[in-house]
């Protein structure tokens, strides 16, 4: 298993860290980490167009009811000192009740009252508002209404700040993809923080491959965890506010191209937007770490290393490990250790208050929150990791590049003329201390690196003629 060079022993955050697990209340977790936990948000509670709020469902493979496991996960939380909430909304129909429920007075005055009542019957220590997403900018109008409604009931039931209140953030500066950017300070005033959704950038939907959550923006899409981060900072989001969004899972997408004969370009052409689903979720188009890591069917012998009939490689660009299986064209873009080292890294170095993790069930074995866990504590203890993010210089560099025209010509084997060199992929990414072994980053196929002579070039046309 990879680990950090020079990993923590123990948990042990600085005060105020956020780290923060979704769980769904539809599914039972095993082995939740809740030493590595400081919140858990329960995924999802649904709103009725009037405004009343429950748990809704049973759960699968089991006989028990949302509700149940409901209470068992805040029960299990809070004896484990993890601060316990309830995600209100989500996607599609849950955040369309949700928005009839806050659209007229009395729906939404009905809404106060009952979720009050909600955080008193689960013993919850707080709410998040998650409406995905605001159409227009009276949406806007009516979700600070909400908030600021919402922020006026816990304080009076409960004291001032004795529960907590967080709104899910769009993964760009705005509410919805069709809110202009509105004047955000009421908005954080009224929460304790602003969970960032810096993920769901590329799937099957897209018109080319990319990555799920690259680190910088991809050439032909102004979108990635860095933008976004950077974006939310400078539309006034207080950093002690912001929590950074991490996936552990990547999209899967179906091409004709044969990717691993090139593995320098993960940008192709998606075939009538169709994915396959991992082999363990069976969840549509994505693939979980757990699915990604699964012994038998997965696509990963280790954190890094390429399973039977899968060829993967690093992204220096995006920063961002891919997939390619040859015999039915399956692209995955996804994050690993080192990829969410570089975000970790990032977001730590700007302040803000934590990172939170879609989701804590998507895991195998604790690998990533394990790695999460003891970047974050080492950070927290004032160490300073090496070879991590690059410098504001060096990644302004990398965005100009992307923004060249001549970028996909020019990435092609034998042509290492764009400037890509933030990271030394010949050295551990995001480690700790002196470390000689070479990172998880360092691959077979690590092309996009190599100034390919013809030998080389010979043998990496041997490799893909023998996949």
């Amino acid at each position: 298993m990879h680990a950090l060079v020079g990993a923590a022993s123990a948990a042990t955050y600085k005060e105020g860290r956020v780290v923060l697990g979704y769980f769904p209340v539809q599914r039972t977790v095993s082995d939740i980490p809740w030493q590595s936990l400081t919140h858990a948000n329960i995924a999802f509670a649904h709103t009725s167009d009037s405004g009343d709020i429950t748990f809704v469902g049973d759960v699968v493979n089991s006989t028990m009811s949302s509700e149940e496991n409901a209470r068992e996960l805040i029960a299990a939380g809070q004896k484990n000192d993890v601060k316990m909430l309830v995600a209100v909304g989500g996607q599609g129909t849950f955040s369309e009740h949700l928005a009839t429920a806050l659209s007229s007075p009395e729906s939404q005055s009905a809404f106060l009252s009952n979720a009050v009542n909600f955080v008193k019957d689960y013993n919850l220590d707080g709410i998040d508002i998650d409406w995905e997403y605001p159409k227009n900018v009276d949406d806007a109008q009516t979700l600070l209404s909400a908030l600021q409604g919402t922020r006026d009931a816990l304080d009076k039931s409960f004291g001032k700040g004795k529960k907590l209140l967080t709104i899910t953030l769009y993964n760009h500066p705005y509410l919805g993809p069709d809110v202009p950017t509105v004047d955000y300070k009421p908005y954080y005033e009224a929460v304790d923080y602003g969970l960032m959704m810096a993920y769901d950038y590329f799937g099957s939907w897209a018109d080319y491959t990319a990555p799920n959550s690259p680190f910088v923006d991809v050439p032909f899409y102004p979108g990635s965890f860095r933008n976004t981060t950077d974006a939310w900072l400078a539309a006034g989001w207080p950093a002690n506010k912001l929590v950074a969004g991490l996936a552990f899972y990547g999209h899967s997408s179906i091409v004709s191209t044969e990717m691993s004969a090139n593995m320098t370009n993960q940008y192709v052409p998606i075939d009538n937007h169709t994915s396959i689903d991992g082999p363990i979720s069976e969840i549509s188009g994505t693939w979980t770490w757990r699915d990604l890591r699964e012994p038998s069917d997965g696509a990963l012998s280790d954190p890094s290393t390429a399973g039977s009939g899968w060829a993967r490689t690093w992204d220096r660009f995006t920063m961002t490990p891919w997939l390619f299986r040859k015999s039915d064209g399956v692209y995955v873009g996804y994050d690993d250790q080192d990829s969410l080292g570089i975000k970790l890294d990032y977001s730590l170095r700007n302040d803000l208050a934590g990172v939170m993790i879609w989701e804590i069930g998507y895991d195998y074995k604790n690998e990533l929150m394990s790695y999460v866990r003891d970047f974050i504590v080492q950070i927290d203890d004032g160490a300073e990791p090496k070879n991590c993010a690059p410098s504001n210089s060096e990644l302004d560099n990398i965005y100009d590049t992307s923004r060249n025209p001549a970028f996909f010509n020019r990435r092609s084997p034998g042509i290492s003329n764009i400037r890509r060199d933030a990271l030394d992929t010949d050295a551990p990414i995001c480690h700790f201390g002196d470390a000689d072994e070479h990172s998880a980053a360092v691959t077979t196929w690590r092309l996009s690196e190599l100034k390919l002579t013809s030998i080389a070039t010979a043998v990496v046309v041997i490799l893909v003629a023998t996949m």
